[in-house]
């Protein structure tokens, strides 16, 4: 019953939070615009960061568990049911609902520029779902008892129907003008800056087009779209323009940014399970040291001298299962490219990935413009994000090797160079778009199995969860005979 009242969803995967207005799960939230609007940006991040993040990197060749520790075990079999990450679809409802009651308030207040937000962030929220479990209630959802039941819709109308939203917001934004209401500290994206908002609507809206890359008979349709955002005029998220999530990061618990205070350690200091459980696979780690990467040393400590990952699926039972164990192998390296501090922002959308996306558009003929400038800016901004020392010369000198994939004019596919550059910029930042990546374009090609797959094949999609099935069984019904490695989300026809 997605949508049926505000916080009426269980939580799964993601705590409620110290902005969270939503505290009372059996009454509809009554609260100011600005603090709705703070408590759903939040929840926002930490569902990217505590959800899809996760999910992403075990899936797309970044992560894997040392043989000592039983985590993350469902990811490396591969053994995707209906009690399967749930919170990427439970709590993501929820949060939609918030967005929904920010727009509804909005309108009523006259304040024109939240309500262009909220737009904007509905479409952010079903994209989501579209990418994980195709078709989802769309039209119908998020009101509350008036429709308790939602109809299920195809994930390219709710594509296209989000697109739409986005449009919608940016126009609300625009028809605030320079003298309309604008948010301030309770923006925790942009702190009120309207321009960026506008930047980042584009460049989800890129987003979302490139997405549908490989779809035969598609092109016009993107073209056209494409064509729309050149005429609008805003632009995208530009270099040193990364989406950064910060709503007041202290040293308390609850109140760390959440990829540290899960990953890293909690607010008196102390390691987490999660640190010592998570590890590179040997994958990334060869993909770095074969094109000799400097952000090698910005993500991992080196054990012994050396950099060593893990095979995504090695158990304590292995033969070898001394030589991945976590004391012998790479931690996330404290205090460098992704584990800075406990108060650092929490990344939504970098100004790497924009970059590649619009050198990708350009290379594919959809947008004007030098692809590869744009791919190597996207280099470049990973290389600064990390911290690499002298990050521009060093990004210079990384993209003149003469190698595929690496040095964009030898590269003999142009599309396949970008995709990969852009998953190694999202390594452990968000790897929930590295596996969309994957899964639309098969790049990286060789991203290995899991060794301990109970069925020897990539997932393409998730299940919809319990919770689902028990309050709107006769529509997931609907949906037919899933497969977690058949059942492809619309855009993925590879």
């Amino acid at each position: 019953m997605v949508g049926a009242l505000i916080g009426a969803v269980t939580l799964t995967g993601c705590e409620k939070n110290f902005l969270d207005v939503n505290n009372n799960p059996n009454q509809t939230i009554s609260a100011t615009p600005q603090l709705v609007l703070s408590g759903a940006l939040n929840r926002t991040t930490s569902n990217l960061t505590l959800n899809f993040n996760q999910l992403g990197n075990l899936w797309a060749g970044y992560w894997a568990p040392p043989t000592d520790f039983l985590y993350y075990v469902n990811e490396k079999q591969y053994n995707v049911t209906s009690s399967f990450n749930v919170g990427s679809w439970e709590t993501t409802y929820d949060i939609l609902n918030d967005y929904q009651e920010l727009e509804r308030v909005s309108a009523e207040a006259n304040l024109p520029v939240y309500v262009g937000i909220a737009k904007i962030m509905k479409a952010h929220g079903f994209q989501h779902l579209v990418d994980a479990y195709n078709n989802v209630p769309f039209s119908e959802a998020l009101q509350a008892t008036a429709v308790i039941r939602p109809k299920y819709e195809a994930g390219q109308t709710v594509y296209e129907g989000s697109l739409a939203l986005i449009d919608a917001g940016m126009e609300a934004i625009k028809s605030a003008g320079a003298s309309g209401v604008k948010p301030g500290s309770d923006d925790i994206f942009f702190g009120g800056n309207t321009t960026k908002w506008l930047k980042f609507a584009n460049t989800l809206k890129l987003r979302m087009l490139i997405r549908q890359s490989e779809i035969p008979g598609r092109q016009a349709y993107i073209t056209a779209e494409m064509a729309k955002i050149a005429a609008e005029g805003s632009g995208f998220i530009g270099a040193g323009e990364s989406v950064l999530s910060n709503p007041g990061y202290i040293n308390s618990s609850g109140k760390l940014n959440p990829f540290w205070e899960r990953y890293y350690a909690n607010a008196a200091g102390s390691l987490t399970d999660y640190y010592r459980a998570t590890r590179p696979t040997v994958f990334v780690i060869n993909k770095y040291q074969t094109n000799a990467d400097p952000r090698l040393t910005r993500m991992y400590s080196p054990v012994a001298g050396a950099y060593k990952g893990v095979e995504l699926g090695r158990n304590s039972g292995d033969a070898d299962a001394i030589n991945y164990k976590a004391n012998v192998t790479s931690p996330l390296l404290p205090g460098g490219g992704v584990l800075k501090s406990g108060t650092q922002p929490t990344v939504i959308l970098s100004s790497s990935e924009s970059l590649f996306l619009q050198a990708e558009a350009v290379q594919r003929g959809w947008l004007t413009g030098d692809a590869q400038a744009l791919y190597n800016s996207g280099v470049a901004e990973s290389f600064v994000f990390l911290g690499v020392p002298n990050a521009s010369a060093a990004a210079a000198t990384y993209v003149a090797q003469p190698n595929q994939n690496v040095n964009f004019a030898v590269s003999a596919n142009k599309i396949e160079a970008i995709v990969f550059q852009k998953w190694l910029s999202l390594n452990s930042i968000s790897g929930w778009e590295a596996w969309n990546d994957f899964r639309r374009t098969g790049y990286p090609a060789d991203n290995p199995l899991s060794v301990d797959a109970i069925t020897p094949q990539h997932p393409v999609r998730l299940f919809y969860p319990n919770s689902e099935l028990g309050t709107n069984g006769e529509e997931v019904a609907k949906q037919g005979a899933l497969n977690p490695f058949e059942s492809r989300v619309f855009w993925d026809v590879n």
